[in-house]
């Protein structure tokens, strides 16, 4: 059988822009997330130039969702991990904004110059990013073509949360293809590495294949970590009599159009649950796909 067509390789433009990352008094950073302002004017037939701000002193700024990776919420395990694992690749410390032991900055944040590679923005008006702390060789408001990207692609923030095993992969349905095989492969050696130094990473720590209970209780600090994804749907779900079918019936009459896992091997709940307690939810796969 020939080797199936890439459905979106190469086919999304980026828009490179020159600017700084930092958190803003008042935000809650997790692991995947920043806000940022270009620090020079540019053109661009891919944004108006009202849709990102333009500032050196952080004066106006954009949230960035990262590309292709979705770490733990500050609500779920590993959330303070992941957040101060990307901390530490950007060079913001944490303790002095008020983040020691906390969500909430209680102050502005220095600075931190990067590079940022866009193609459009998510539901909650996020540009969706790869970010990079040295120069990728591009100049600032160049429009390149995805596939000009991957070989610079292991230099993002975003494929090192991924490679340290900080974040999962996760994609959209406009995810460059040959991009989604970069992060994927990163991840499944992360997991087949296990922790390195810090002694830590979300496979080794994941229940998402394994069986959770579908309750915020249950998925939050202190709880069973999983895919990101499922832990936002879980909160909207809140059912008080929760079990793994009826967990799988909402996903899909909610949210016809996602695809969470690979559809070779369907999303089910455990047969049998623990003896007088809520059925639990597993998977049998190990690396989501789509979101």
């Amino acid at each position: 059988m020939p080797p199936r067509p890439l459905r979106n390789a190469g086919g999304v433009p980026f828009l490179i822009l020159k600017g700084h990352v930092f958190v803003r008094k008042l935000q809650k950073p997790d692991g995947d997330t920043l806000a940022f302002a270009a620090a020079s004017p540019f053109s661009s037939g891919l944004f108006a130039r009202s849709d990102i701000p333009v500032n050196t002193d952080a004066s106006a700024f954009i949230n960035l969702r990262f590309q292709s990776i979705d770490a733990p919420e500050k609500d779920q395990p590993r959330g303070m991990d992941s957040r101060d694992h990307l901390f530490g690749l950007v060079g913001i410390d944490p303790a002095p904004i008020g983040l020691g032991s906390d969500f909430t900055a209680n102050t502005l944040s220095p600075l931190v110059p990067v590079w940022v590679a866009t193609h459009g923005f998510d539901n909650f008006d996020r540009l969706l990013s790869y970010i990079f702390t040295e120069d990728p060789g591009f100049a600032h408001g160049d429009e390149v073509p995805a596939t000009d990207l991957l070989p610079v692609l292991k230099q993002t923030l975003n494929y090192k949360q991924v490679a340290k095993g900080a974040a999962y992969p996760a994609f959209y349905s406009n995810t460059d293809e040959n991009h989604a095989a970069v992060f994927q492969a990163g991840a499944v050696a992360a997991r087949e590495r296990g922790p390195t130094a810090g002694g830590w990473s979300v496979w080794a720590d994941d229940a998402t294949t394994t069986g959770f209970v579908p309750t915020p209780d249950e998925l939050g600090e202190g709880g069973a970590l999983v895919y990101p994804k499922f832990f936002r749907r879980v909160q909207k779900w809140d059912n008080p009599r929760p079990n793994g079918r009826a967990f799988i019936s909402w996903l899909n009459r909610s949210f016809p159009d996602e695809r969470l896992w690979k559809r070779k091997s369907a999303v089910r709940p455990q047969s049998t649950p623990a003896k007088g307690g809520p059925q639990r939810f597993s998977h049998p796969d190990e690396v989501p796909t789509t979101v």
